[in-house]
């Protein structure tokens, strides 16, 4: 499991892979119980967007691989890593749409990046941010659908 920060903590979120989270509008939570359930889903790990978009995992690491980021971690050094990697899993209705990662340093938004998630129903991407002296700080990668809802955030700290 990550050693990030990912809001909601593991306890709080629901039971099964289509069980609503707190808080979600009906109508949003009727498109969401209707999206078919894959074998590896598993619930949401922050809102759900109007389209029934959703977050089922998120994990921050040093490397990016065929199954995801490598080498998890909440702190990164410059002297001995080259990136940060966010990756995620995006469960979806069989439509192309796309999520926006929001790089957030030390509370203020630093870089804004789309990522296209294709016509599957579930899809693990990434983000990456090179590592340079100025990012020194607090980050959150937060990754939010086209209608402005938060999907799933990830906390890291980047050091000397």
């Amino acid at each position: 499991m990550p050693t990030a920060d990912v809001e909601p903590a593991e306890e709080a979120r629901p039971a099964g892979p289509r069980s609503v989270p707190a808080g979600t509008p009906p109508a949003i939570a009727r498109v969401f119980e209707r999206l078919p359930v894959g074998i590896h889903d598993e619930p949401p790990v922050g809102a759900i967007g109007a389209s029934g978009i959703h977050v089922d995992k998120i994990w921050v690491g040093q490397a990016y691989e065929r199954e995801g980021c490598t080498g998890e971690a909440d702190k990164f050094s410059l002297s001995r890593h080259g990136a940060v990697n966010v990756c995620f899993r995006v469960v979806h209705s069989r439509v192309e749409e796309s999520v926006d990662v929001l790089w957030e340093k030390d509370g203020e938004l630093f870089r804004r990046r789309a990522v296209q998630i294709p016509e599957l129903h579930a899809y693990r991407t990434r983000a990456y941010l090179v590592l340079r002296r100025e990012y020194i700080g607090s980050w959150k990668a937060r990754v939010v659908s086209v209608d402005g809802i938060e999907l799933a955030t990830a906390s890291f700290a980047v050091v000397e």
